[in-house]
């Protein structure tokens, strides 16, 4: 298995766009439910209290269980490793020990090991995974790991798929057989993965008709297209279509002839025409119609429907006059017009989810279009510039936060030692607010002792001598000029350069070297980035970084808006490590490195 570096097809098939708009839909109606839950009073309203948190966990529960199953040998691993568009799953003809290999959303890359005997699990790298769930590393199963948890930061995954990757069956290891049959009651769906060079044998029928015992749903995937002509491919479609029409009873089964070999080649290259020719998108589109349709736009509704009749219920009690009590007789119209506020924001709740359940019933799911929510052209940004993105700095924050760190600590001593230079920042007031805790942050008290005395002494000076001033009239404006501000503070100063050797520095790239403006776009907040367009003459760069800045901070709300589902939901377990620190990059991105603008902490500072 190769580690190689992933390159993720750049721009989303209309089958992970259709996955993100029915996200966007949930989040929507995730984000009404919060809100209800954060007018209701746990303490008096318990039972609505945990019915809206029912409801909430319903939705950050919500996660399509696709496993994939068939004969070793057939390349399931290849498929998955091509529809993820990432090769990370072993392959080889040797077949896989009896552990189910789960693939879930994860930035960054890495395996959890789950074991039969322990609720501990180990963390492990992605090139390590061979050693537990291959016979070659773990032979017999000989470490006894229950199940191995690969997280991939891949698109599909991320809105709302979970890959199950099952031991072939039919092998002479008998266990990978029952692993695998134990699991199927917990599939929504199974990818059933046969191959042209070997189709579908007696063996294989007979665990096709298990199959059907507990799923609904099965996608037949002929494998390894690659390996025969056109005349040999259709003969292998009819006759497994006759086969399948014989024992399964199938009316009209559809097969997916694709080969997962120039799938994932396509996709690793950014080949459109060899990428159509594997038949991936075909697979993909029928995959998430399949999520997307009937299954999950009813999942909405009837959440909806119990979002608004639980929200109907504490409308009309909020509406109800209460009795009196020897506690409320004396406040009776302050509660009055509180229990108004209370049952007007209930009523503007359900305003909401009735127009929200009334856009759900408008699109069919029959109709070849998306769920419709309004998206830009954010959607449009090469998904593995966005993983990387969300993980990331602003370009220009990163440099000037190491510069003014140096620059502290050398103005720190500088002060100390030499009095001409204390004397020089006595005489400016000291550093700005801001500066003067950073100051405080890497000085010890000693060297703070002695050198900021000299800044005290100084405007204790200059305020004795307004004293003796007749302009009393003037004399607030004269206090206020003694007060450090920016313009005067010196590190401010040393800030601002730094700031525009950086923004020059990114000028001077977009224009020697044509491969950093037509590659990925650098990570900037908003203000720097605000700076860079001022200078930037190249209109259409312009446009490629704001889109950029769209996407990102499209991804980041994204990620908020999970982190906040499923910490309402009480499904913190169930977090990934992009949503957890979301919350910061997106503060970061709106107003920059919390170094360049809070006061330092003794954590960074070690």
């Amino acid at each position: 298995m190769e580690n190689n570096e992933v390159k993720p097809h750049p721009l989303p098939s209309p089958a992970v766009e259709r996955l993100r708009d029915y996200e966007r839909l949930k989040l929507q109606l995730a984000s009404i439910l919060r809100q209800t839950l954060a007018s209701i009073n746990s303490q008096r309203s318990a039972d609505p209290h945990r019915k809206c948190q029912e409801l909430l966990a319903r939705l950050a529960d919500d996660r399509f269980t696709l496993a994939v199953v068939g004969q070793f040998s057939r390349g399931k691993s290849s498929l998955m490793n091509s529809i993820l568009g990432m090769d990370r799953l072993p392959v080889g003809l040797v077949p896989l020990t009896s552990v189910i290999t789960k693939v879930a959303y994860g930035n960054p890359e890495r395996v959890m090991i789950h074991y039969a005997a322990s609720q501990l699990r180990t963390e492990a790298r992605i090139d390590e995974l061979p050693d537990y769930v291959t016979e070659f590393g773990n032979p017999g199963n000989e470490k006894e790991i229950a199940a191995a948890e690969v997280q991939l930061p891949s698109d599909f995954l991320r809105r709302g798929m979970y890959f199950v990757d099952t031991p072939g069956v039919g092998s002479v290891i008998t266990a990978n057989t029952m692993t695998t049959e134990a699991f199927l009651p917990s599939a929504d769906a199974v990818i059933f993965v046969t191959s042209f060079d070997s189709p579908l044998g007696r063996e294989e029928l007979e665990f096709l008709l298990k199959v059907r015992e507990h799923v609904g749903k099965i996608f037949f995937v002929v494998n390894k297209s690659d390996l025969v002509s056109t005349s040999q491919r259709e003969q292998v479609l009819a006759f497994l279509r006759n086969r399948l029409t014989a024992v399964l009873a199938l009316s009209e089964p559809r097969l997916f002839p694709v080969s997962a070999l120039l799938g994932l080649q396509a996709k690793l290259t950014n080949s459109e025409g060899q990428l159509a020719h594997s038949g991936l998108p075909e697979l993909e589109e029928s995959l998430t119609a399949f999520l997307t349709s009937d299954k999950t736009l009813e999942f909405l509704l009837r959440t909806c429907k119990l979002a608004m009749s639980l929200v109907g219920e504490l409308q009309m009690n909020s509406s109800l006059p209460r009795p009196p009590s020897a506690e409320n007789l004396s406040g009776t119209t302050e509660q009055k017009t509180a229990q108004d506020e209370t049952s007007a924001s209930f009523t503007g709740l359900l305003d909401s989810l009735w127009e929200f359940r009334k856009g759900l019933i408008e699109k069919s799911p029959t109709q070849e279009q998306t769920l419709a929510l309004p998206a830009g052209d954010s959607h449009r940004i090469p998904e593995i510039e966005l993983m990387e993105a969300t993980r990331q700095p602003c370009v220009v924050c990163s440099f000037t936060a190491d510069v003014m760190f140096r620059f502290m600590a050398k103005f720190q001593f500088e002060i100390l030692v030499n009095a001409e230079t204390r004397s020089q920042l006595a005489e400016s007031g000291g550093l700005c607010s801001l500066h003067t805790w950073q100051y405080s942050g890497i000085a010890s008290p000693q060297g703070i002792s002695g050198s900021y005395f000299k800044v005290l002494m100084t405007l204790s000076r200059k305020l004795g001598e307004l004293t003796k001033s007749e302009l009393s009239q003037v004399t607030g404006l004269r206090t206020r000029n003694l007060v450090t501000d920016a313009k005067k503070c010196r590190a401010c100063r040393e800030q601002r350069v730094t700031e525009e050797r950086a923004i020059q520095k990114l000028l001077d790239d977009f224009g020697t070297n044509p491969e950093i403006s037509s590659g990925s776009p650098p990570v900037l907040c908003l203000p720097h980035l605000s700076l860079l367009l001022e200078r930037l003459s190249d209109f259409s760069l312009a446009k490629r970084l704001i889109a950029f800045e769209s996407a990102l901070l499209e991804r980041l709300a994204e990620n908020m808006e999970r982190y906040a589902l499923k910490h309402d939901a009480l499904r913190r377990y169930l977090q990934s490590k992009d949503e957890e620190v979301a919350y910061h990059r997106a503060l970061s991105q709106l107003v920059g490195d919390k170094r360049l603008n809070s006061p330092w902490h003794i954590e960074y500072i070690l």
